[in-house]
């Protein structure tokens, strides 16, 4: 269970340095989230809403794909780290990718957002997925 914390913690840290540090402003301009694309109520609703309760709602679905991952583990029995990290990829490429694409498909969102936001997903599942093995060694 402390992996499951350990790897909340570490996806947390990842994605404030993946939308802050490496891709930040190019993020936040595809997002739409510079002033000069924001309606005037866009803007006051993000000033009442702040950062924390979207960082506290971002922790929370952290810890929950950490803990799927931590529960999926034993059941695909895979018998080394690079196999279930080879299935977890799968996992992503089937459902992850595909909620992506739809930002691209269906709201319009630049593929340049996509995969900005499909590589912090991909790399998101490497780390969650070492994390679940490495710190699990009676699971497996």
């Amino acid at each position: 269970m402390l992996s499951i914390l350990v790897g909340a913690v570490a996806l947390f840290a990842f994605g404030a340095l993946w939308f802050t540090v490496i891709f930040g402003k190019t993020w936040a301009r595809l997002m739409g989230f510079t002033a000069d694309k924001m309606t005037p109520e866009e803007q006051n609703k993000a000033k009442e809403m702040g950062m924390t309760k979207p960082l506290i709602l971002n922790f929370i679905t952290t810890i929950i794909t950490a803990s799927v991952v931590y529960y999926i583990f034993p059941q695909i029995l895979t018998l080394s780290f690079s196999e279930f990290l080879k299935i977890m990829l799968i996992i992503w490429l089937g459902f992850g990718f595909p909620i992506y694409a739809n930002a691209a498909i269906w709201e319009r969102k630049s593929w340049k957002l996509v995969l900005i936001n499909s590589a912090s997903g991909i790399i998101s599942v490497v780390i969650i997925a070492s994390i679940i093995y490495y710190m699990n060694p009676s699971i497996y």
